[in-house]
């Protein structure tokens, strides 16, 4: 029987994840989960909002993002990075100019490498021509080969430099165009690399779609979805909405997305009188989509070049649509008329033709049988041109054929079962005694920043910052379940709390739930006494999750407190005498935590004169390596 094939282990990066307008990434990363391949996301910035589509919760892969800027200044002056990246650095400033951040894309390329090569990622694949695949070129430096699929405005407009795209496609392992027109657009753009541009158009869950039911009524229901900007037309759809309602001619109108051109949408809306026939719907969940699209009897989308050359190549809405069996009415630019065939799927006209395009929806809106018949087709053209097993395992492929090819590294994943969280860390050498990533501990902070002079290089390079609190926030309001039973805890817990600190350690922890799971954490332990509280929640959503504590002497919540979260870690080294007196389980203090300060009284003359001394210092290596076996105990 012949081998299975090497699917390596991958990255995603992006500049920003999650993008709502992105759905089509979010569909070729779970086509590749299903196909057995390890993913893991890398985000070199916070998304633009809280607001995450339900799909994303089936993800396995987790999101990683850079940590605040200080620790990141400090992580990037090990000298490995001068001396891998440095030189490429001053190349790019000199070549492109300051204003491409060449020093950015490095710092954050000199982070997620070392990130990258403890999760054994052996292939990076972006999305996007621009700043993430700008930073995939130090990434190759760093020994990570990389690929990326370019869109649209992203190489046209975006980038804004033809050298440094030519230069991304030839370190790049192939380069995918998502139609015809983009692939033969790049090719000019970078002939030198045309072997290795291939088209590969974005596919999607065809079968999630609904078939949308033929309907005979009036007013005629006309959906469309894109981003409020420029080149999406949605001036010209509702000018077009205009002139039918000159016409006599009954439609409504459903405009979902949200963006700049709002308030110029609105005033259109308003000045033109068509406020009962054209609704913003603003940015609607996958389900709200997939129910509009359902009750909808034709997909509108009126793309325009805007002035300065933007403009869409391969809308997924548009394919979204055929998925449910709609006629599409669009326009004739750029890569559509490789997805509409003209007078079989749907009609196009030329862009920014209000009058050509209300002609369009006035004449399919007359004839429900045609309509019946252009969606039939439509869905046939989906089937045999944007199905995941035609567009996701086709780049697969390509992955998987770098590997048995020898062409990826051989990076080996380092399992880390066990968490330590610490709530704020200051640049404190932790880890000149206790475990780290090499025994299978990970170490995140809740909060994190470095000091002045003095901080701890060894543990800079293994310590994890939980992310911005905007990503923390998406994951809050995503978790309805979590939340409520976050507010029914926090009035069992009393007025001994302050709720500003519950509610930060209450987000914390729903984000740990969703995150740990996904690397595979089965033990989480509270470092010190100020992360118990973030862990006692954590153990509260996930109670199959082990999870311990240490409490130093003199900690840094009430006792009482103490005493009632006490009973729901597993193990629990105790070090201060009046809270082991408080705890229900017989106490051990295996940790032995003593207050990093000791109290002397002094006589000066008659005086007695109280000071406090710093403690002698032990060495805690033997101590620590005890506490972890026997957490690994109680995961065998």
């Amino acid at each position: 029987m012949p081998a299975a094939p090497d699917k390596p282990r991958l990255a995603y990066l992006f500049s920003r994840y999650p993008v709502v307008s992105q759905t089509f990434c979010d569909s070729e990363m779970l086509a590749l989960e299903r196909m057995g391949f390890d993913i893991e996301i890398g985000s070199l910035n916070r998304p633009p909002n809280s607001f995450r589509h339900e799909r994303l919760d089936r993800l396995k892969a987790e999101i990683h993002y850079p940590p605040p800027p200080d620790v990141l200044d400090a992580l990037c002056k090990d000298p490995e990075f001068d001396e891998k990246l440095r030189a490429l650095v001053a190349d790019h400033s000199e070549r492109y100019g300051t204003g491409y951040k060449p020093m950015t894309r490095a710092r954050n390329a000199f982070y997620f490498a070392q990130k990258f090569r403890r999760l054994g990622v052996r292939h990076v694949h972006v999305h996007f021509a621009n700043r993430a695949t700008h930073s995939a070129l130090f990434l190759k430096k760093l020994g990570f080969p990389f690929s990326f699929t370019a869109h649209a405005q992203d190489f046209m407009f975006d980038l804004g430099s033809n050298a440094l795209l030519a230069e991304m496609a030839r370190e790049a392992e192939f380069v995918v165009a998502v139609s015809d027109y983009s692939r033969d657009l790049i090719c000019e753009m970078c002939p030198e690399s045309e072997d290795k541009i291939v088209r590969i158009y974005n596919g999607i869950e065809l079968d999630d779609f609904q078939r949308t039911e033929v309907k005979t009524r009036s007013p005629l229901r006309v959906v469309s979805i894109g981003r409020l900007i420029e080149f999406k037309g949605f001036q010209h759809l509702i000018g077009a909405c205009g002139v039918l309602k000159k016409q006599e001619i009954p439609v409504e109108t459903r405009i979902i997305g949200e963006g700049p051109m709002r308030p110029d949408l609105e005033a259109r809306i308003d000045r033109e009188g068509l406020s009962d026939c054209v609704k913003l719907l603003g940015v609607c969940s996958q389900e709200q989509i997939k129910a509009e699209l359902a009750e909808a009897d034709l997909f509108a989308l009126a793309s325009i070049v805007d002035p300065v050359g933007a403009s869409d190549i391969l809308p997924t809405v548009i394919t979204e649509a055929m998925a449910c069996h709609l006629p599409v009415v669009s326009t004739t630019v750029t890569g559509i008329p490789e997805m509409v065939a003209h007078g079989e799927t749907g009609l196009l006209v030329e862009p920014c033709d209000e009058v050509a395009l209300a002609q369009a929806i006035a004449e399919l809106g007359a004839d429900a049988e045609r309509r019946a018949k252009m969606g039939t087709a439509g869905r046939a053209r989906a089937d045999s041109l944007f199905t995941l097993e035609k567009t996701a395992w086709v780049l697969g492929d390509r992955f998987i054929k770098l590997a048995t090819d020898g062409q990826l590294p051989a990076h080996k994943r380092m399992e880390t079962p066990i968490v330590y969280l610490t709530h704020r860390w200051d640049g404190e050498a932790l880890l000149a005694t206790a475990p780290g990533v090499q025994k299978g501990v990970r170490w995140i902070a809740e909060q994190s920043s470095w000091p002045d002079k003095d901080g701890d290089r060894a543990t800079l390079r293994q310590m994890e910052t939980l992310p911005d609190a905007s990503v923390v926030e998406s994951i809050w309001l995503r978790r309805t379940s979590q939340r409520q039973l976050i507010e029914n805890i926090r009035g069992q817990l009393g007025d001994s709390l302050n709720s500003t600190a519950f509610y930060v350690s209450a987000r914390n922890a729903v984000y740990l739930a969703d995150v740990l799971p996904k690397s595979g954490t089965r033990h989480v332990h509270a470092w010190r006494s100020d992360a118990i509280l973030t862990v006692w929640l954590l153990k509260q959503l996930a109670p199959n999750l082990r999870v311990s504590c240490a409490v130093e002497e003199n900690p840094a919540i009430p006792r009482s407190l103490l005493a009632r979260l006490l009973p729901a870690f597993d193990i629990a080294s105790i070090s201060d005498p009046r809270v082991a007196e408080l705890s229900e389980k017989p106490a051990s203090d295996d940790l032995r935590l003593a207050a990093p300060f000791q109290r002397t009284e002094v006589r000066v003359g008659p005086l007695r004169v109280k000071r406090k001394i710093a403690a002698p210092k032990q060495d805690r290596t033997a101590l620590e390596n005890a506490w972890l076996q026997k957490l690994k105990g109680g995961l065998a």
